[in-house]
Formats: C-alpha cells, structure tokens, sequence
C-alpha cells in the first residue's frame, strides 16, 4: 500500500467517524430527555396520590390513619391496603397465622 493510498483511506475513515459522532450524541440526549419525561410524570402520579389523600382528611380519616388503626386494633401485620368507593380494604396478618380483611369506611373511622 503506498503513502498515498493509505492517508486516503485513514481520511474517509475520519471523516466517516466525526459524520457519526454528533448523531449518537443527539439520540443520548433524546434517552435522557425521555427518562426527564418519566421523572416528571412519576412526580405528578405523586402529587395526584397526595392531593387524593388530603381530599379524604378532610371529610374523614387518611388510608395511613386507617391502617395505622386497624394495625394497632388486631396486632397484626398489614399485608395490603386500598381505597375503594368512599371505604379502605386493609388485608391484615393476624399473630394466629390467619389473613382477615378489614373494611373501614373512609368517612366515619368505623371498621366492619
């Protein structure tokens, strides 16, 4: 291979590499600008959950309150805890071994 030939090809290859370089550099920033997206969104479902939360302080009692509760009431160890339709589902492992299930509705406190 003579000189010639040789900066020839090491050339188009530089040039080749510096054409792809800023390509990859945009698609990285695209990865993080998605992750930044999700951030937010995660932020969001946060301060959805916690305005939620307020909502029900104020016209009865919070889904922790009710767990905190119902975990003192049974001695037991919450397994799983949901609102649903104005009333908390609190799952609940008793020191027996047993699994019950706790209703205690959102407005008045009052576990069924």
């Amino acid at each position: 291979m003579t000189r010639k030939t040789f900066m020839v090809c090491l050339l188009a290859g530089l040039l080749a590499w510096t054409a792809t370089v800023p390509a990859e550099a945009r698609r990285d920033d695209r990865k993080d600008d998605r992750r930044d997206d999700r951030r937010e969104v995660r932020r969001d479902d946060r301060a959805d959950r916690s305005s939620r939360r307020e909502e029900v302080r104020r016209d009865g009692i919070s889904l922790d309150q009710a767990v905190t509760r119902v975990r003192r009431d049974t001695g037991g160890r919450v397994l799983s805890a949901e609102a649903r339709d104005g009333r908390y589902r609190i799952k609940v492992l008793l020191p027996n071994g047993a699994v019950r299930v706790v209703n205690v509705d959102a407005r008045s406190g009052r576990m069924d």
